[in-house]
């Protein structure tokens, strides 16, 4: 439990001094209620060096933090990026491996960790031919969980790209789990991922 509770306080210190992208509610990832929300600015501080700007909402899934749990490092990101870029594959590779290396380089500081850059790498591929693919990808991430023991974890990663032109933004959605991909958490991150993206496109 003191882990657990280390764990979070480690994150809610980490995005304090970025929570500059307006209220503390969400604009698109409205539910789940019991999947503690935080919203921060893009790009964060421990990755400056990302592109995009705009905001980031996250939603955790209980026991996010607990390597035990079934929804370990389970969660589901948003990303609004103003100016309506368009994304593609090599867009969301170089967005996760700064994102990542930048996050668990950040934490793993304040443990004495000093995780391997080199390793964190991902691999962004098309999501499958299908009647919803257009604009969807899959990816694998290589992470150190420095927020727990720096474990080296794999996170899969589902992706959506939504363009939304009447307010000149790009969102992108990412399901992200080190769950099997046949693991029920799957079908509930999936569930979350379709009301998200008809909350994006504004078709709920």
């Amino acid at each position: 439990m003191k882990k657990l509770l280390g764990s979070t306080f480690l994150l809610l210190t980490l995005l304090a001094p970025l929570r500059a992208a307006g209220p503390e509610h969400p604009a698109i990832l409205k539910e789940p209620a019991d999947w503690r929300f935080e919203r921060m600015a893009i790009p964060p501080g421990f990755a400056p060096d990302i592109k995009l700007t705009g905001s980031e909402e996250i939603r955790f899934a209980p026991g996010m933090f607990d390597p035990n749990s079934s929804n370990y490092f389970t969660y589901v990101m948003v990303i609004l990026a103003d100016g309506a870029p368009e994304l593609g594959a090599a867009d969301l590779k170089e967005f996760l491996e700064t994102y990542y290396r930048g996050l668990s380089a950040a934490v793993g500081r304040s443990k004495g960790f000093s995780p391997d850059a080199g390793q964190m790498r991902a691999v962004v591929k098309p999501a499958p031919p299908g009647p919803d693919a257009k604009n969807r990808f899959v990816a694998e991430v290589i992470f150190f969980d420095s927020f727990s023991d720096g474990r080296k974890i794999n996170l899969h990663v589902e992706a959506v790209v939504i363009p939304r032109p009447a307010s000149k933004q790009t969102c992108l959605i990412m399901l992200v789990s080190p769950s099997s991909k046949d693991a029920a958490v799957w079908q509930t991150l999936r569930d979350i991922g379709r009301k998200t993206a008809r909350s994006a496109a504004g078709t709920n």
